[in-house]
């Protein structure tokens, strides 16, 4: 069992972890020559959509450090595919009928990765740490 004095601080954690679910995805979706931002906005259109590009923007912002592509750049690629469509006259990106087919079958990619990524983690456990993970963010939201 390991001992609270041999954990990193969460900070370490958190990072490591992100930077290792951004490496599976991008392996994942590499012989698609997509991204896992690609997927992120794919995923947020063809699941809830459609969103202009400031929702967007707000909805990904967390996912999407410094140095990570442009919104324009993603959105871009999957108009090439022919996945999305704007219409610039209301300001809207949507999922195209082919888009909602690419995703359901990137998310089964997606999904295998999240089943690694859980592996001896039980339901409890996954529901208790996002739990308490989002608790801390609130802590600091605040500013207290």
């Amino acid at each position: 069992m390991t001992r609270p004095s041999q954990l990193k601080p969460i900070g370490f954690y958190l990072k490591h972890l992100d930077t290792l679910i951004n490496r599976e995805l991008e392996q994942s979706l590499a012989d698609r020559s997509l991204t896992r931002r690609h997927w992120q906005v794919l995923h947020d259109l063809a699941a809830t959509g459609p969103h202009d590009a400031a929702t967007l923007t707000e909805r990904l912002r967390p996912f999407w450090g410094e140095g990570a592509s442009t919104l324009d750049e993603i959105t871009s690629g999957l108009r090439a595919r022919g996945w999305i469509t704007h219409d610039v006259n209301a300001g809207t990106y949507t999922a195209t009928p082919e888009g909602g087919e690419a995703h359901t079958e990137i998310e089964e990619l997606v999904k295998a990765t999240r089943t690694r990524l859980t592996t001896g983690v039980t339901g409890e456990e996954y529901v208790g740490t996002v739990t308490v993970l989002a608790r801390m963010c609130r802590n600091l939201e605040r500013g207290d």
